[in-house]
C-alpha cells in the first residue's frame, strides 16, 4: 500500500498535553483525577449530543462538564478558576513527539492537517506557541460541521478540504474512538499508544501503531 497523500493529526493529547490544567484544579482543592474526569464527561455530553442529533459548541459544553465535576467534589465554580482553565487552554504546551512526526511527513512531501474537537483560533495559537504552525497546511475543526468526532462528518470535511479520497488519508490519534471514527469514515489510521497503552480490539484496528508520533508515522510512510 502506498503511503498516504495527506495525514491528518488530532490536536488535545495528540499533539497538546493537558497536564497544565492540573495545577489550577489541585489548588482549588479539586483530586489529582479531576482533569481526566473532566475531560472524559466532555467528550460523554459530546457524544451523547451527537448521537442524539444535536450540538453545541466547546465551550458551553466543556464548561457544562467542568461545572458537574466541580459540583462532584464540592469545589466551588468560581469565575475566577473557569476563565483561568479555559485560557490555559491556548497556552498547553506540545508533547515532545509532536515536532518530529509533523517534520517527517513534511519532509516526505505530504501535507498536514490538524482536525480537532476545539476551536480554530485556540488551535491555531497552540501551532503558533509550539513553532510548528508552518507546517500545517489548514487546522479543521469539528464546528465547521456541527458533528463532533467521532462522526464520520467532521473527518469527510478534512479530507474534502486536503482534496483526496478518504482512503488517500490517515488520521494519527492517541485516542481509540478517534481510530474508530477515522476508519469508519473511510480513512487509514495511526494509533499511537503514549495515553491509552491499549487500543481496544472493538475500536480498532490502526494501519499503523507505535509508541510515539514519530513512530507511527514512520510505519505509515514505509507502508
Amino acid at each position: 500500500m502506498a503511503a498516504p497523500r495527506v495525514v491528518v493529526f488530532d490536536a488535545i493529547e495528540t499533539l497538546f498535553s493537558l497536564d497544565p490544567l492540573r495545577a489550577p484544579l489541585r489548588a482549588a482543592d479539586a483530586p489529582e483525577t479531576a482533569l481526566d474526569t473532566w475531560f472524559a464527561r466532555l467528550l460523554r455530553d459530546a457524544f451523547a449530543l451527537t448521537v442524539a442529533g444535536g450540538y453545541a459548541t466547546f465551550r458551553p459544553v466543556a464548561e457544562g462538564a467542568l461545572r458537574s465535576v466541580l459540583a462532584d467534589h464540592q469545589v466551588p465554580a468560581t469565575d475566577e478558576l473557569v476563565e483561568e482553565l479555559f485560557a490555559t487552554f491556548s497556552t498547553l504546551p506540545i508533547h515532545a513527539d509532536g515536532p518530529p512526526a509533523l517534520e517527517a511527513v513534511v519532509d516526505a512531501g505530504i501535507p498536514v492537517y490538524v482536525l480537532t474537537n476545539g476551536t480554530r483560533k485556540t488551535t491555531e495559537q497552540l501551532l503558533q506557541n509550539a513553532e510548528i504552525d508552518h507546517l500545517v497546511d489548514a487546522v479543521v475543526t469539528v464546528h465547521d460541521t456541527g458533528r463532533w468526532k467521532p462522526a464520520p462528518e467532521p473527518y469527510l470535511h478534512a479530507v474534502r478540504i486536503a482534496g483526496v479520497h478518504p482512503s488517500e488519508a490517515a488520521l494519527v490519534a492517541v485516542h481509540g474512538w478517534d481510530i474508530c471514527g477515522a476508519r469508519s469514515a473511510g480513512l487509514r489510521t495511526g494509533w499511537c499508544s503514549r495515553l491509552e497503552h491499549h487500543l481496544s480490539p472493538a475500536l480498532g484496528p490502526a494501519d499503523a501503531t507505535g509508541t510515539s508520533l514519530l513512530e507511527v508515522v514512520q510505519v505509515l510512510l514505509d507502508s
